[in-house]
């Protein structure tokens, strides 16, 4: 059982960060060297996961005091945290066509020696995939500017299968670490 366990999680984390991808931004005449505080902010809405949302704003604090910033309360804050995390339905479609019948053999095909020329028809196969992405974009604002220092967006394909609040904790966790990678340490 245990070894099940393990396997399972295994494949968790592997086929999670497997269609993982991150893009950052920031504003180059920012001085993040001279921020040291900062405040994470966020407001549910009416539906929205609390509990995903909890462990997000948990796993940027993390992140964020491991940079050397010190978590003060929102009026205070030189940089606050906002983030953004939705989930859309894609779809790819894709057409390959199949050859079925008799075409031409022999050297040369149709004007080669010895071929035959027979009937060939292609027919459409379309394919349609369907998954879901998620999308978590996390800013830095700061507050005397009103103005977003820095954005991390990252988004992942995101399986149906249910996992275990464990297991869910430790895979935001990666993904937070993973877009936050490159934040800039502070200078105090």
């Amino acid at each position: 059982m245990k070894q099940m366990y393990i396997s399972m999680l295994i494949a968790l984390l592997f086929s999670a960060c497997s269609t993982l991808k991150v893009e950052t931004d920031y504003d180059i005449s920012h001085e993040f060297t001279k921020n040291s505080s900062y405040a994470v902010v966020y407001n549910a809405k009416e539906g929205d996961n609390t509990l995903i949302y909890d462990r997000i704003e948990e796993s940027i604090k993390t992140n964020i005091s491991a940079k050397g910033y010190k978590e003060v309360a929102k009026e205070s804050a030189e940089l606050i945290f906002v983030f953004h995390a939705h989930v859309t339905q894609m779809a790819d479609i894709r057409t390959d066509y199949q050859t079925i019948g008799y075409g031409s053999f022999g050297y040369g095909g149709r004007w080669g020696y010895g071929g035959y020329g027979g009937a060939t028809m292609m027919i459409p196969s379309t394919t349609t995939y369907r998954w879901e992405e998620g999308q978590l974009i996390i800013d830095a604002y700061n507050p005397k500017t009103k103005k977003i220092v820095w954005r991390g967006i990252v988004k992942d394909e995101i399986s149906g299968s249910s996992y275990t609040p464990e297991e869910t904790t430790k895979y935001i966790n990666k993904v937070v670490s993973k877009v936050l990678k490159d934040f800039p340490i502070s200078g105090i």
